[in-house]
């Protein structure tokens, strides 16, 4: 991540890392970079992608933010464009996509693939945390939620906050656009199935489950994704594949407890 914002064409930023580790591991690798653009180091013991994200905002100067994840790479333009496009229009923010650099596919074969503004109906096809582009006034002292998010170390729900944010700021008068036309690097986190994917998908699931629950959505809704892992687990007995029907099983599980047991 840092290595590609050493050769953006826009340079007006700054950047604040919030690193979780156990003490200083990161200081001698961030000395280069920290010559090159506007950089703050922030070590907190909190830990969560949510808390980092809430302390990065509370911290942040910029007028327009952006929550890209330490393993996502923006093509040499990708500032610029993005910079150009808010000062175009008067969007409160927008949601970018993230694409595998080596095969070119989107990393959730669940988003759209055509530009739209974003709506209730459509949030979970636009909008992903990585992607997520938005201008510092618009938040109003709105957060993350910290229930919700990888890593929390109080919540097993750790999928859908950035749904959960953007729903919250639509409901109060912000407008989004989804805009598949910018993009960012981010490799495929399930390319085999394993038991690592398949605490993933239990643990994203839940997520998923709590953000539909959260959000007052009907039965029609966790039904169609539940039914979706039906299928992916029918797919894994017919290919003779336990890995498969393992990962859609707890996916299965975790999106069920998430709607129906959370509290």
């Amino acid at each position: 991540m840092l290595e590609s914002l050493t050769v953006q064409t826009f340079t007006d930023f700054e950047v604040l890392l919030i690193d979780q580790n156990y003490g200083d591991l990161l200081k001698e690798s961030l000395v280069s970079f920290k010559r090159n653009f506007s950089f703050q180091q922030i070590i907190t013991d909190v830990k969560g992608a949510s808390n980092a994200r809430n302390l990065g905002i509370k911290k942040a100067k910029g007028q327009i933010l952006l929550f890209p994840d330490d393993d996502c790479e923006f093509h040499q333009k990708y500032l610029e464009e993005i910079n150009t496009y808010f000062n175009k229009t008067k969007i409160d923010g927008i949601v970018t996509t993230t694409k595998d650099k080596f095969d070119g596919k989107a990393i959730s074969v669940f988003m759209a693939s055509k530009a739209q503004e974003i709506k209730r109906k459509n949030v979970l096809e636009t909008v992903i945390e990585a992607g997520i582009i938005i201008k510092s006034s618009t938040l109003n002292d709105l957060l993350f939620d910290p229930n919700m998010g990888v890593g929390s170390p109080t919540s097993p729900f750790w999928s859908d906050e950035g749904p959960d944010l953007v729903l919250r700021l639509l409901e109060k008068g912000a407008t989004f656009n989804y805009c598949p036309q910018f993009y960012m690097f981010h490799p495929n986190p399930v390319k085999t199935y394993n038991e690592k994917t398949a605490l993933r998908s239990y643990r994203y699931g839940k997520g998923r489950g709590y953000f539909l629950r959260k959000h007052q959505f009907g039965f029609t809704h966790i039904l169609y994704y539940l039914f979706i892992y039906i299928i992916g687990m029918i797919k894994g007995i017919v290919c003779f594949n336990k890995q498969m029907f393992l990962y859609f099983k707890q996916g299965f599980k975790g999106r069920y407890e998430g709607y129906f047991s959370a509290k």
